[in-house]
Parts: structure tokens; C-alpha cells; sequence
């Protein structure tokens, strides 16, 4: 069996009791290190599989293998369902392939926290993500805006990500105020507001946790 144990989006205890209690009875688990790291206290004595971008079509088998006989848990950060919808097509093709039932366990997404800084509920945005392999259009930046709705994006995870939305916006003539908001739910976690030109000729860098919110706004 395999479970996609969805753990939140950095505070370790914003995970479900469900999702614990899954981790604890797993024999096997994988995950992206910073993700496995949070949860370190609960793997001694357990098979760890330490995800890498470079190795993970290979690793992904081996899990599945494992997930044949042994009870795996992919843990993945927020919700996989949020942002991940590229690696979780892969791992449910996967599955499908190797025969292994699959088991999905929700979990709290940084999208929501960041809907609760800007004050909006999820049904008052519309949410986009670039943080995807492969080609991204920006111009869904224009074409959502002109429903009249702000966006909550999540950028490409590049210092530079947070800018080439910033470059998009003066493109289209948009210079709102727009909401950063860096690693939210860690101990670190900072949100800033900007002006698209100050984000532009300051040449500012922000976190791969990032969130952005642009108000709705007129354009040329």
C-alpha cells in the first residue's frame, strides 16, 4: 500500500492525527529531504527514501516495489492536490502499473495561510501556479486578471521566480501593491508589500516558499 501522506506547509505540527499515525505504522518512506527532516524524530529504524530530482524516476520504482508488499508513505509538502499535480499523475500512473493501491491523506496547504494574510476566502481569488517542469504562459496573468478577480500565485521556485510575475504586470500596465509572502507557517516566515517597480529595479530575490498576491487591477 502506498499513502500520500500530505504534511502541511512547514510547521510540523499543522499535520493531520491521520497523517501521523500513517507515518508511524509505514515500514518505508520517501519524501524530498527538507519534508523528511521535519519528521526525522519518528523514522529510526525505518526505510527512508530521500527524493531527488535527478534520480526520481528511478526512485519513484523503488518505491513502488516496496508498495507491493510493505506499507510506504510519500510524504509530500501542503497538499499535493494544491500544487503537485504533476508528480501526483506520476505516482497514480505508477501505481496503476505496479498494481499498488494507493491512498490519498489530505493535508493544510500554505495557500491556506496565505489566503488568511490577505484576508480573502478562496472562493473571492483565482489560484495559478508556476512552480511546474516545463513551459509556463504568463499571459494567464492578464487573462485572469480581466475577470476583475485578485490572484494567488505560487511563482517558479527561483530567487528570480517572485520578478517575472513583477515583469509580466508592467508589461500589462498593472503597478498594484503586491503581497510576498515568504516560508509561511516556519519560524522564519516574513511578508512584504511591494510595488511592481520596486520589485523590478530592486532586483529582489525571494525564498522557493513563496506566495504572491496581486489585487485586482486595472490595466492598459
Amino acid at each position: 500500500m502506498l499513502y500520500i501522506v500530505n504534511v502541511g506547509p512547514g510547521d510540523p505540527q499543522l499535520i493531520t492525527v491521520k497523517g501521523l499515525e500513517t507515518i508511524k505504522k509505514c515500514q518505508v518512506i520517501a519524501g524530498w529531504g527538507s519534508v523528511i527532516d521535519r519528521f526525522s524524530p519518528l523514522l529510526e529504524g525505518k526505510k527512508v527514501i530521500r527524493m531527488s530530482y535527478k534520480e526520481e524516476s528511478k526512485q519513484l520504482e523503488e518505491i513502488f516495489n516496496y508498495a507491493k508488499n510493505m506499507d510506504v508513505a510519500f510524504l509530500n509538502h501542503g497538499d499535493v492536490s494544491v500544487s503537485d499535480f504533476q508528480l501526483l499523475e506520476k505516482i497514480k500512473k505508477g501505481c496503476e502499473k505496479h498494481g499498488v493501491r494507493l491512498e490519498i491523506i489530505p493535508g493544510v496547504s500554505s495557500v491556506i495561510k496565505a489566503l488568511h494574510v490577505v484576508g480573502k476566502d478562496l472562493s473571492e481569488v483565482i489560484f495559478l501556479t508556476f512552480h511546474v517542469r516545463g513551459e509556463i504562459n504568463y499571459d494567464e496573468i492578464k487573462k485572469f486578471l480581466a475577470t476583475g478577480r485578485g490572484l494567488l500565485i505560487i511563482p517558479e521556485p527561483y530567487p528570480d521566480g517572485v520578478k517575472k510575475i513583477a515583469l509580466k504586470l508592467r508589461e500589462i500596465g498593472c503597478n498594484s501593491v503586491i503581497t510576498v509572502m515568504e516560508k509561511l507557517t516556519y519560524p522564519d516566515e516574513a511578508v512584504h508589500y511591494y510595488t511592481v517597480e520596486d520589485i523590478i529595479n530592486k532586483d529582489l530575490k525571494f525564498s522557493d516558499l513563496s506566495i504572491v498576491y496581486i489585487p485586482p487591477c486595472s490595466f492598459s
